[in-house]
């Protein structure tokens, strides 16, 4: 399961990054990593509920298209929140290996 979250987390980064380069294809990233959370919100377990709650982070920010300091806040705290809940779930699932 820790796969999945990764796969979000490094997509995130790398949307944070590209908003320095490029604003258009990091918003257009943006656009389709927004899809792939909702998309990941509806699976059950803490993936779903992790992904709606990065969701609903990077959707605080009034402004999606353009690297204003608080989109790009609100992309680095989903990252973060997604991390929090992977090395959680890393840590479980070594617990249940080792019982």
């Amino acid at each position: 399961m820790t796969e999945k979250f990764r796969c979000h987390i490094d997509r995130l980064n790398e949307i944070i990054g590209l908003f320095k380069t490029d604003a258009k294809a990091a918003s257009d990233a943006l656009e389709d990593e927004k899809l792939a959370l909702d998309a990941a919100s509806r699976e059950e377990g803490l993936l779903g509920a992790a992904a709606y709650n990065a969701l609903a982070t990077i959707r605080t920010s009034p402004e999606q298209e353009r690297p204003v300091g608080q989109l790009i806040e609100a992309i680095a705290e989903a990252a973060a929140e997604l991390t929090a809940i992977m090395d959680y779930v890393s840590e479980s699932e070594k617990e249940e290996k080792e019982v």
